[in-house]
């Protein structure tokens, strides 16, 4: 097949988004499908340009209250050109900025079948960034976008659920998948954790993901200042970077956490394997890739039963959920594991074992179905698309 594919987020760029489309990509190429790839331009040594046939980089600007935030700057009938010389049998639009808002105008103008994903809650984002009065108008767009496709492509049966309760049609599950040989619990280094402080004794409590308002993260820290100290000794982990950061580190006077920045690769890897719980704080996931990760390394997680954990976390088998959003709440579901050894344990080889069974590209196959079906003219009626809790 021959497949356009567009974003406003790709590598380099670190996010559960990009990783997902990397995989996917990885996927296409080896199935002997020719990709093109439309997406924001980052510094010139860091396209790969063995992973497509075909990249074109945009340059782009950035929000000045979010500079991760890449928002690439195309002209209308040089896109439509680009993707016209490709000559694609179907085109997957990603993001919803505006890169993918001018491809669905040159999608349709040049009548080519189209599938969308819908990867990030931004209408939960907006109360983080105080423009909840926005909401309305963006679920608006959003159906608007995504109801020109053949199949629109979701993380999870909670947000399957949730787009449909908000009028989007034609929604199917395409879940996740884990590098279960990169995120290994054999991983685990004593010696990394000593750099982080963290004594043999202490349990090491590990958070993943963007430092961002939407990660809830003023929560988590609030929790963890709610551990009694004679339950465990604790510490906590921070790993990654983002627009929160230096806010967070400036007002942090607890030397138990620590803000470790960007991790990537082995060094990741080892950053969940020598933890010991993986807390996850965030109300807006679709799916949140990060937990998988964790769990594919041998980590319970602990988080609150919204959309993305609830479809990721098995409660009492592979970590636990708590219902009420709080940070009492989420230091009392801490306080029942801390001193539990043995339970964390039993949690720790169950989390693996249903992250070994999370196969990219099993999963990356339902994708395939749903660009054969819109080539062809039909709706994708594979019964693989409904995979995931």
């Amino acid at each position: 097949m021959r497949i356009t594919l567009i974003s406003e987020t790709y590598f380099p760029q670190i996010n559960g988004v990009s990783r997902t489309l990397d995989r996917l990509t990885r996927f296409l190429t080896a199935q002997g499908d020719r990709v093109q790839l439309l997406i924001p331009r980052y510094r010139e040594d860091d396209q790969e340009a063995g992973v497509a046939d075909e990249i074109h980089a945009y340059p782009s600007i950035h929000p000045p209250f979010y500079r991760e935030l890449y928002l690439p700057l195309v002209r209308r009938r040089r896109l439509r050109r680009t993707i016209a010389e490709f000559a694609p049998q179907v085109v997957h639009i990603a993001t919803e900025g505006p890169l993918g808002w001018n491809g669905l105008r040159a999608t349709r103008r040049l009548r080519l079948p189209l599938v969308t994903s819908y990867h990030t809650n931004y209408c939960r984002y907006l109360s983080s960034y105080r423009a909840g009065f926005l909401e309305p108008l963006f679920w608006r767009y959003l159906r608007w976008f995504h109801n020109h496709a053949s199949t629109v492509l979701c993380p999870a049966a909670s947000i399957r659920e949730l787009l449909a309760a908000r009028g989007f049609r034609r929604v199917e599950v395409w879940g996740r998948g884990v590098d279960c040989v990169r995120f290994d619990p054999a991983k685990r280094d004593p010696e990394l954790r000593r750099q982080f402080g963290a004594s043999p004794d202490e349990v090491l409590l590990l958070y993943a993901g963007r430092v961002a308002n939407e990660k809830n993260l003023p929560m988590l820290i609030d929790a963890f200042a709610r551990l009694p100290e004679s339950v465990a000794p604790v510490r906590l982990l921070i790993v990654g970077d983002g627009p929160l950061r230096v806010r967070l580190e400036r007002n942090n006077r607890d030397s138990r956490i620590l803000f470790a920045g960007y991790r990537t690769g082995e060094e990741l890897a080892s950053c969940y394997a020598s933890a010991d719980l993986f807390v996850f704080p965030s109300l807006t996931e679709t799916f949140g890739n990060v937990m998988l990760e964790a769990m594919a390394a041998g980590l319970p997680v602990v988080a609150f039963d919204v959309p993305g954990p609830r479809d990721v976390v098995e409660p009492g088998r592979t970590g636990v959920l708590s219902r009420e959003v709080a940070a009492d709440a989420l230091a009392a579901k801490l306080v029942g594991l801390l001193p539990q050894a043995e339970l964390r344990q039993a949690m720790a080889a169950r989390a693996r074992e249903h992250a070994l069974a999370q196969s990219w590209d099993r999963i990356n196959a339902v994708v395939r179905q749903a660009y054969l079906a819109a080539a062809n003219g039909r709706r994708n009626v594979n019964p693989a698309m409904g995979m995931g809790k």
